[in-house]
């Protein structure tokens, strides 16, 4: 081994092996160049670098997993995979480039020794080569996704082309086109028959699945008898805002060529000035070419109509990102007479790392530095527009600023810290940058210091989210769980994470031209921003906070006692693997983040980020056991006994037992910065308790003991009363609200359950209600309140309540075996049996 000497005065032995490589091998590989196969590659040049690629003439190619999707050149005998593939499945389709002629083959798969992912595989080589392929996992009851298909289904109905350009079916007409549809298309697209004819063929396809959404295995909440006919009569209007993105890009660039073209031949400028709007008006052209797909009419290009309408989420479409952020590379030296410009597509959540000011990225051999964003306009189209916002530093939930916000939603703590100037990030423009050093490009992997907030969805008197609690076997609390649908999460890029001044956020931006400043003054002297304009010699300048966000299924999780950095740390690590390897999802579809907790107590969000949700986080707080098996499970990867908690020590690389942790159980290359706060020994108790405890869940926005007192206090009687307690005893859900009056029905159910299909009306029927015409009053009620879109559940006195509540999984949950009272008229008088 070669290791580098730390005292200069000392004689290096030379290593022969790299001296003999560097003078006999390296000599014989002159001339070996090599070319990327991805899918940000253009499809003309892909099919090109696979010709000269199965011809020998391009010796070597670097892929993506593109080599997936069935490129097939037969006379391929090698393939070398720079990690191990992510599942089985993977590693069959990239092996098996090789050697489909029936020649010989040689598979390579280099396993790195700081990746928990690839040492697994390495000593378990045998089932990744040969293993079996498991079936992918879709969460077939996730909105989005059902909605997608959906769309699909009516625009081929409507039998209206979106063409190859987008540019085809919208108006272009003008200096300042209207981009709205062509009144011909808009008719086709606004036929009544048309949406009556794909509402009754989206039902009939979606028959078979809505047996698995209202089963009492997996329920969901969204799902309701008018939900198909209201998505296709909203499929239009939804089509339109799915353009707006595309219209945003359009504008922009439209008017950037406008403006350029001007200041090119404006009499009086300099030499340089004219040359600088020259090129500019040269990239806004052909970002206007791009936009309308002129030069390439291929289903792979980002903006052909289809793909772009899937990566908007309106059509279906798995293998890209979901509304993604675009930075626009410039074309280098034309060739062939035309110029290669090029977007790059990131999912934001990524781009908000990648695309910060100033940041570095590789394409086609070459280096850009980000330098410039599209800045959204105010509505007068003129004033940057941005925001303000208050982000709570006890449980970092996200506020915007209105009259009257001062404590938090989600805490009640005082909100003390508003961030100013929030600008949302939308495309960022690169230019080529020729020099630089490996030194500078360890200073800028110091990376960015990103700042997450986030907040529960509301759907009027619902609130999106449902709260539950986690008992240990003798009762006593163990943790909070916070299950949010559809909530939004909002990640801000704050500062450099080595900035001087922690204190001092943002970006300094021109507010005119959209070009990041550089500040000496404030800057790390180790970052390099030399090729940005000084922000003392610029005519305009603002301070922003760029920021992305989007909506995912999220779960919040708090313990119920104090944990101290270590264990809080493990325990998030310890939870995301498990829950990981107990529902079989890949380390990129589950995340986690330790969030603000004035009290200490270890809050922390996780977030699905797999396309459309994998459906794991809402099982957690609606199955009762779900999460006891999290944690059983979470045991075994720590190399603790899932039944008596045994230490049965684990062997990392080389032989060495496990002590605190490692690659094996909680280590990864990703959470290196968190490999001094974690130890598996401080969690093992508290796994212990929660793989034996139970998952009640609760309601909106409060605890589950909160808001069975709250309910209780405002009880009608002592049967309803009753009534909740037996909810309680069972572990199911409580209900939301209490003694309600729906006017529109005039009727006042004992209890409300608010769920996303729409309000359930809950009464709890005493032996007064026995007699004939209070029982036609009660079915009239019922007619009513159904009529109004309510579903109505009856408990009376005298029937077996668990019978009802098993008939009732999507509103009660499945909840623990319960005796259920059977109460007769001897147990409960006239006057406390209800209304």
């Amino acid at each position: 081994p070669l290791r580098k000497q730390l005292d200069s005065e000392a004689e290096s032995r030379v290593n022969p092996f790299f001296r003999d490589l560097y003078r006999g091998v390296g000599t014989r590989l002159a001339g070996l160049y090599a070319r990327e196969h991805t899918a940000q590659v253009p499809p003309d040049a892909r099919e090109e670098r696979e010709d000269a690629f199965r011809k020998g003439r391009l010796p070597l190619l670097y892929c993506s997993p593109t080599m997936e999707l069935g490129v097939d050149i037969a006379s391929l005998s090698a393939v070398a995979m720079r990690n191990v593939p992510p599942t089985p499945a993977n590693y069959a389709q990239r092996s098996g480039r090789a050697g489909r002629s029936g020649q010989a083959a040689l598979v390579t798969t280099y396993c790195a020794s700081g990746n928990a992912h690839d040492n697994y595989w390495f000593r378990r080589s045998g089932d990744m080569v040969a293993g079996s392929v498991q079936p992918p996992r879709l969460d077939l009851g996730n909105e989005e996704l059902v909605r997608s298909h959906v769309h699909a289904i009516w625009l081929a109905e409507t039998g209206q082309s979106m063409k190859a350009s987008l540019s085809e079916v919208l108006d272009m007409v003008g200096e300042s086109p209207s981009l709205d549809f062509l009144p011909e298309v808009w008719r086709a697209l606004d036929d009544p028959s048309a949406r009556r004819r794909a509402t009754v063929r989206a039902e009939r396809l979606l028959d078979e699945l809505r047996a698995t959404w209202t089963s009492a295995d997996d329920p969901v909440g969204w799902w309701y008898d008018g939900w198909v006919a209201d998505t296709v009569n909203r499929a239009a209007a939804n089509l339109d805002r799915a353009l707006d993105r595309w219209r945003d890009l359009y504008r922009a660039s439209k008017a950037e060529y406008t403006e350029q073209s001007r200041l090119a031949v404006t009499p009086g400028a300099s030499r340089a000035e004219q040359e600088r709007a020259a090129a500019r008006e040269r990239e806004a052209r052909d970002r206007l070419r791009l936009l309308a797909n002129e030069d390439n009419d291929m289903p792979q290009s980002d903006f052909y109509s289809y793909r772009y309408l899937a990566s908007e989420g309106f059509l279906p479409g798995y293998s890209f990102p979901r509304l993604p952020l675009a930075a626009y590379i410039p074309g280098g030296r034309p060739t062939k007479g035309a110029r290669t410009v090029s977007y790059l597509q990131r999912p934001r959540f990524l781009a908000i790392r990648e695309f910060g000011p100033g940041a570095l990225i590789y394409h086609e051999g070459a280096r850009y530095e980000v330098v410039r964003v599209q800045l959204p306009r105010g509505s007068d189209g003129v004033g940057l527009e941005t925001e303000d916002a208050w982000r709570c530093t006890s449980c970092g939930y996200h506020h915007p600023v209105s009259v009257g916000t001062d404590t938090c939603e989600n805490c009640k703590a005082r909100l003390l810290t508003k961030t100013y100037g929030l600008l949302r990030l939308q495309s960022v423009h690169t230019r080529r940058r020729e020099r630089i050093s490996s030194d500078e490009e360890e200073r800028r992997r110091s990376g960015f210091d990103l700042e997450l907030s986030y907040r529960f969805a509301s759907h009027g008197e619902r609130a999106g989210r449902i709260d539950a609690s986690v008992k240990g076997a003798d009762g006593a609390s163990l943790a909070e769980l916070v299950y949010g649908d559809a909530a939004t999460v909002r990640v801000a890029n704050v500062g450099r994470r080595r900035r001087k001044d922690a204190a001092d956020t943002g970006y300094w931006i021109d507010p005119v031209a959209g070009t990041w400043l550089s500040d000496k003054a404030a800057a790390d002297a180790t970052v390099d921003t030399d090729d940005l304009e000084a922000v003392d010699d610029a005519a305009t300048k603002r301070k922003v906070v760029p920021y992305v966000q989007d909506t995912r299924n999220v779960l919040v999780l708090r313990a119920a006692r104090q944990l101290d950095e270590v264990t809080a740390t493990t325990l998030r690590y310890a939870l995301e693997r498990a829950i990981e390897a107990r529902f079989q999802l890949e380390d990129a579809e589950l995340e986690s983040v330790e969030l603000p907790d004035a009290a200490s107590q270890g809050r922390m969000l996780f977030t699905e980020s797999a396309e459309g949700g994998a459906g794991v986080l809402r099982r957690l707080v609606a199955e009762p056991q779900a999460l006891a098996e999290v944690a059983a499970t979470a045991l075994g990867l720590l190399h603790f006994d899932p039944a008596g908690g045994d230490d049965q020590g684990g062997e990392a690389a080389g032989g060495e037992r496990c002590e605190l942790g490692c690659y094996d159980c909680l280590l990864s290359f990703s959470n290196q910065l968190d490999h001094a706060r974690i130890d598996r020994h401080r969690v093992r108790d508290l796994l212990m308790s929660l793989a034996g405890g139970l998952t009640e869940p609760g309601a909106g926005g409060q605890s589950r003991q909160e808001l069975a007192g709250a309910l209780s206090a405002e009880a009608g009687s002592a049967l309803e009363r009753k009534f909740l307690a037996f909810l309680a005893e069972g572990g199911l859900r409580l209900p939301d609200r209490a003694q309600v009056l729906v006017e529109a029905a005039r009727a006042r159910p004992d209890f409300v359950f608010d769920l996303p299909a729409g309000p359930v009306a809950v009464f709890v029927d005493g032996p007064v209600h026995d007699g004939a015409v209070q029982a036609q009053r009660d079915a009239a009620a019922a007619e009513r309140l159904v009529d109004n879109g309510w579903d109505v559940v009856r408990f009376r006195y005298d029937v077996d309540w668990s019978a009802v509540v098993q008939g009732r999984p999507r509103v009660f949950g499945t909840g623990r075996a319960t005796a259920a009272p059977t109460t007769g008229p001897d147990g409960v008088g006239p006057a406390e049996g209800g209304r």
